[in-house]
């Protein structure tokens, strides 16, 4: 069951092997609650993310920003943030700004901007030139913990943006990689050095927001990297010989692990011909993850999984590829949701924002249960491309 939600102002609706494969999850019967429209952002927000519709039939193409309040299955509630639709990448927020890109592409003259959720303003900070970013590479930022500061990765460097006053410096550099924000903790900014393109990186580094000093995390590569709040645990994937060989571009991401605090790692799943893509890992180390199969036959035990103290459960099965493109822990038993519909490439229709209540594989008898959808019409690729968990709610 499904709840489409109508934006009335918008012309279209935005628009197996040596390892025991995990758990299965009980059967889901509870029905969806529908999903409600937010007066506003100003009051308890969960989640800020961004969806791109490629629209069809005269649909509009763009991307949007949303604020979502996500509580439980029976209180959520979105709001679109601005109107009208456009080229716009979310790249950082908190409770009380949004900081976007604007811009089709990342170009020198994409703007970005702040806006504020609770008054509906916004202000500029400068193009990507002006903060010396002209390069055509990948752009990511951070906020700093109490939302003064914006740690701003592209062009083969890190700088820091003081909000207030727009005061920029230069944090570290790299003329051989990108470095790319992921984590403003109170240990320091966790960062990347990744090439152009690519799905692994060259290593993390963790940057002193004050002094710049550098120190190294790991070496990577870290593949389809996931990593805490607080910068304790992280998620990884890699491939491992088990006869199912490897893709056209990268090799096959068969094996998923968490790593903790003091550096063990634990394999969550393992299993030849599956694809895992971890998705979300709260501060105490409870992990969300995707098993899939980019090509061939859907298997019954792929989905989205739950895994807590190394224990994987499906919550909910796959019944194409591809279907679950995004999840983020809401709290400690709720999950916001990103899925497909209708299918991948000429088959997919739209994409499903819900809440899902889950279940670990501790708790016998527990039924995973999930609100209606909000759900955007479009064409592929219509996703989410990014979302935000705001500190209060991770």
């Amino acid at each position: 069951m499904r709840f489409r939600l109508a934006l009335a102002f918008v012309s279209v609706a935005l628009a197996a092997c040596n390892s025991t494969p995990p758990q299965h999850a009980a059967a889901t019967t509870a029905q969806p609650s529908p999903v409600r429209m937010l007066p506003n952002c100003s009051g308890q927000i969960t989640a800020i993310y961004a969806i791109h519709v490629n629209g069809v039939n005269g649909g509009v193409s763009g991307d949007s920003i949303f604020c979502v309040s996500a509580s439980s299955t029976t209180d959520f509630n979105t709001r679109l943030l601005e109107w009208p639709v456009q080229g716009r990448q979310l790249l950082a927020a908190d409770a009380r700004s949004v900081v976007q890109l604007d811009g089709g592409n990342v170009v020198g003259s994409s703007l970005i901007r702040v806006f504020d959720p609770a008054s509906e303003g916004s202000r500029a900070l400068g193009t990507l030139s002006e903060f010396g970013i002209s390069d055509p590479g990948p752009v990511a930022a951070v906020m700093s913990p109490d939302g003064t500061e914006l740690a701003l990765g592209g062009a083969h460097k890190l700088l820091v943006v003081e909000l207030g006053s727009t005061a920029v410096r230069t944090l570290a550099s790299d003329p051989s990689r990108w470095l790319t924000p992921i984590r403003w903790t109170s240990a320091g900014i966790i960062t990347r050095k990744v090439g152009f393109e690519g799905m692994g990186d060259f290593g993390l580094l963790n940057i002193d927001p004050t002094t710049g000093t550098v120190s190294v995390v790991n070496q990577g590569p870290n593949n389809q990297i996931v990593m805490s709040q607080d910068g304790r645990f992280l998620v990884t994937t890699t491939n491992v010989d088990l006869g199912d060989g490897p893709t056209v571009r990268y090799p096959w991401q068969n094996a998923i692990d968490l790593t903790g605090p003091d550096g063990h790692m634990t394999r969550l799943a393992m299993q030849k011909d599956h694809w895992f893509t971890p998705l979300d890992v709260t501060n105490d180390g409870k992990v969300l993850f995707s098993s899939d199969m980019q090509t061939g036959p859907v298997a019954p035990d792929m989905g989205l999984y739950l895994a807590v103290a190394g224990q994987a459960k499906l919550q909910l099965p796959s019944t194409f590829s591809g279907q679950w493109v995004l999840a983020r822990f809401a709290n400690a038993s709720n999950a916001l949701v990103a899925h497909l519909v209708g299918g991948t490439g000429s088959a997919h229709t739209g994409l499903g924002f819900q809440v899902v209540q889950m279940c670990p594989a501790t708790e016998a008898g527990c039924q995973v249960q999930w609100s209606g959808d909000s759900v955007y019409d479009g064409a592929w690729p219509t996703l989410i491309t990014s979302m935000v968990m705001l500190p209060a709610a991770a």
